[in-house]
């Protein structure tokens, strides 16, 4: 499925002549507006690519995009300024906080070229929204209630690990892997590790799942881990996890398996607060005595703060996906990441970003210097079986096979 067709809210008519122009050469259906009273947004399609000027007379964007979001809006939308970005970028946030499909901006005047790679990353987004349309099922909270489920679901293989490698910025060679969560249930199908593990919170089972997770990846690598002691495996435990009888049953299950503690990582989430109770520091002091690495996920969102690096001893701190996405046009993205990397660097922690997908954000991450990379431009989430071959074809990644990677 791509854009079929481009809908262009503009005051000024020369603009309106531009796009139809341009829409005519990339064999696209157009229709300009002066007038935002003019357009039926709640017609327009999930084919439909609409372009807002963000400064109109009597409604501007922010105003149009409100009233998009009380029409729970389904096509992809962009907006088109000759403003700072500054005022972009502000309301860009608001788009991203009403989960409207957003595509980018484009500068004005127009460039054709901008255009055509602004409906490029739109037919990619469509595509992207249709797969999660077509797999995306709620998940049924009363499947978690029975107490055999979730361990009947890791030995069926509905519920299992895949490993994302992670590469040094400047040796381009694999230093680590993360575990991550796939979820298949039989007659609902593939679903969102993000909602199965909110299930999973909700049912008070998150102790259960980690544990079985854990055990069950660590089976599939566990020998993989002996053969490279360089390597690394992190895992994600969640901040309801902190308690003595979890640390304590966490540590036992690494002791059945013979890898070293320093090479296990625990990335500590914040879909919850740490409450820094007695139980929460004993499962904290208990795992770091036992020699593996903690790392504070999802640094500079959610609960994550500067506080956090003082409190808790934490040996890691891991940057989110949703600053490097914009490192391409928003300064203060920019100067976040480089904040991190000085801060990182004065406290002697790793540094870990993650959702690297372009080779002009890897590029940016290696000028301010050494860390820990991962994202789709490296490598997808791998099987066992994958990430064995890989490893033993010298795990250094080739730029060359980089247009290759499909993300799924």
């Amino acid at each position: 499925m791509n854009i079929q067709r481009l809908v262009v809210l503009d005051d000024n008519q020369e603009y309106i002549a531009l796009f139809a122009g341009f829409a005519d050469l990339l064999n696209l259906k157009f229709d300009g507006f002066t007038d935002h009273s003019k357009i039926n947004f709640s017609e327009l399609k999930e084919t439909d690519l609409l372009i807002l000027d963000i400064y109109m007379p009597e409604k501007d964007a922010l105003d149009i995009i409100l009233d998009l979001s009380n029409l729970e809006f389904k096509s992809n939308l962009a907006l088109m300024s000759g403003t700072d970005q500054d005022t972009i970028n502000s309301v860009q946030s608001t788009i991203n906080l009403l989960k409207i499909s957003f595509c980018g901006a484009l500068s004005k005047p127009i460039r054709f070229n901008a255009l055509k790679d602004l409906i490029a990353k739109a037919d990619s987004q469509l595509q992207q929204q249709s797969r999660i349309q077509n797999t995306k099922m709620p998940v049924d909270l009363t499947l978690l209630s029975h107490e055999n489920n979730i361990k009947q679901w890791f030995s069926n293989k509905y519920v299992y690990p895949v490993f994302q490698p992670q590469y040094d910025s400047d040796s381009e060679k694999i230093t680590g892997i993360e575990c991550l969560t796939r979820v298949n249930l039989p007659n609902i199908g593939a679903i969102s590790p993000f909602d199965f593990i909110a299930a999973v919170e909700q049912n008070n089972r998150i102790d259960e799942y980690t544990l079985y997770f854990i055990d069950n990846a660590l089976t599939s690598i566990h020998s993989l881990l002996l053969h490279n002691p360089h390597l690394s495996c992190s895992f994600n435990i969640s901040a309801q996890n902190l308690d003595k009888a979890f640390a304590d049953k966490l540590v036992n299950l690494f002791q059945n398996y013979t890898v070293l503690p320093k090479q296990i990582t625990l990335e500590i989430t914040e879909s919850n607060a740490i409450k820094m109770t007695s139980e929460a520091l004993y499962a904290i002091s208990r795992l770091k005595l036992y020699g593996v690495k903690l790392a504070i996920d999802d640094f500079g969102t959610g609960y994550s703060s500067i506080s956090q690096l003082v409190d808790l001893p934490f040996d890691e701190i891991k940057i989110d996906r949703s600053f490097v996405c914009q490192l391409a046009d928003n300064k203060k993205a920019q100067a976040i990441i480089s904040a991190t990397f000085n801060l990182a660097t004065s406290l002697h922690f790793n540094l870990i970003v993650e959702g690297v997908e372009t080779q002009e954000q890897l590029e940016f991450l290696r000028d301010k210097g050494n860390c820990i990379i991962q994202g789709y431009l490296l490598s997808k989430p791998l099987s066992t079986d994958d990430l064995q071959s890989l490893i033993l074809g010298k795990g250094k990644f080739k730029r060359a096979s980089v247009s290759k990677i499909i993300k799924f």
